[in-house]
């Protein structure tokens, strides 16, 4: 399969887990690509009107999509919501998405933020088959990345 990871990563921790996560699928034997979005110039923006982002990957011509977001206040960070609103219809694509938030507990953000991703997600017509939050302060931490990597590759046959 072809599957595209889309990461929206400022600090480089959604993106490790994207990278984490392409490895696993590749070694699978899945095509895969990994792209990653960032806020341009105003890193803390709070709202998405005031997000510009330094790219917008193209979700066209694969299998299956991956996103990846982070919690920013506790709630999904603005440029993800910037993206999501600019997507095109999804047409039925098998989606996938995670969250990396600073906290330990999902509670504590992860859950709200999770929840918007996957609601912007369907919005767009994608059929949402997995979620999961990597808590980056908890001591199971990697563990955490294992099991994500081992539970979104197991539904997609090459």
């Amino acid at each position: 399969m072809e599957i595209g990871i889309i990461v929206h990563s400022q600090t480089g921790h959604t993106l490790l887990v994207g990278e984490r996560l392409r490895e696993k699928l590749q070694s699978g034997g899945h095509e895969v690509r990994l792209m990653r979005i960032q806020n341009f110039e105003n890193e803390d923006a709070k709202n998405p009107t005031d997000v510009q982002l330094d790219s917008l990957p193209d979700t066209k011509g694969y299998d299956a999509l991956i996103f990846g977001a982070w919690v920013q206040g506790f709630t999904l960070c603005p440029g993800f919501i910037k993206y999501a609103e600019q997507l095109p219809d999804l047409g039925q694509t098998p989606v996938s998405c995670f969250l990396t938030q600073q906290f330990r507990y999902k509670w504590m953000g992860g859950n709200r933020a999770i929840s918007k991703m996957k609601t912007s997600l369907e919005a767009k017509g994608a059929v949402v088959k997995s979620t999961a939050i990597i808590n980056w302060s908890h001591k199971k931490r990697e563990q955490q990345i294992e099991e994500l990597a081992e539970r979104f590759s197991g539904q997609y046959k090459v």
